[in-house]
């Protein structure tokens, strides 16, 4: 099933600048997340919404997944260095100690900006 939806052909269009600037001037009048989605909508005939959203709502959504791949980076290499703590014999353990302390200085720091970007998206929300 899933290989049936797996989109593996190519369709290439060349187009002049004027051409080109119109389209990403009409995509970026849209909700669509990327050019493809937009251009296959147009070529298939199918329904393009445009950004009557909440735009408030759509710089949230992409700050917090900002956020959330930074995190997300984070914890990766918090793991790793877990990972390498509990392989090594006691006397290694020190020098990396360091290495973890300064990890946690990056979540917390990160925790705050997720925080911080609460607190205000909640008072901008509260006012309107």
């Amino acid at each position: 099933m899933k290989e049936e939806l797996k989109r593996n052909k190519w369709l290439h269009v060349r187009l002049t600048l004027q051409e080109y600037e119109k389209i990403q001037t009409e995509f970026g009048q849209t909700v669509q997340d990327s050019l493809s989605d937009y251009a296959r909508k147009l070529l298939l005939k199918r329904p393009v919404i445009g950004r009557y959203r909440d735009t408030g709502m759509q710089e949230l959504l992409a700050e917090l997944t900002a956020l959330k791949r930074d995190l997300h980076g984070i914890a990766t290499n918090y793991n790793q260095l877990v990972k390498k703590i509990n392989s090594q014999g006691e006397s290694e353990i020190d020098s990396n100690l360091t290495q973890g302390h300064e990890f946690q200085k990056n979540i917390l720091n990160s925790l705050d900006l997720v925080n911080r970007f609460i607190n205000q998206t909640a008072a901008k929300w509260l006012q309107s």
